[in-house]
């Protein structure tokens, strides 16, 4: 039986433009991310949206409490330069609004020297909606990478 849950793009040139809009929008999230604003990063989230870091057991829910956890993940990383970078994004159209997305996501911290150290790689499921011409975060669940 076919799996009805998940409505591929109907076009290879539907799934280019669905893929760019998604890149863009992780840009814009990342920039913000890396940028260390907080807010502005917490404001690509949709307003109800869930956050969830599985090796930490916790689960934000809203863009205010987003916000103030990233807020609180920037404590101890002055004098860093943080980059996130995602690749492999694994793209599935839900529906016109509704985007499935898991991707790799490695974070590079620089300091003030050129020292550049890595945090532990993960894996990232994202639920995107539709806001107009870009996307929100609806859920993003954040699994470290881990043998076994």
């Amino acid at each position: 039986m076919p799996d009805t849950t998940r409505t591929p793009a109907a076009t290879s040139a539907d799934r280019a433009t669905l893929r760019a809009e998604v890149d863009h929008f992780y840009a814009i999230q990342l920039r913000r991310l890396d940028a260390r604003d907080a807010r502005g990063f917490a404001a690509t989230f949709a307003q109800d949206g869930f956050l969830r870091h599985e090796t930490r057991d916790e689960e934000v829910v809203g863009v205010a409490a987003i916000a103030d956890t990233i807020e609180e993940s920037f404590r101890g990383t002055d004098g860093w330069v943080a980059r996130h970078w995602f690749d492999k994004l694994l793209i599935e159209p839900i529906d016109d609004e509704t985007v499935h997305v898991d991707y790799y996501a490695l974070v590079s911290l620089t300091d003030a020297g050129g020292e550049v150290r890595f945090l532990p790689t993960c894996t990232v499921k994202d639920v995107l909606v539709r806001a107009g011409e870009t996307y929100l975060t609806a859920r993003r669940t954040i699994y470290r990478d881990t043998p076994g």
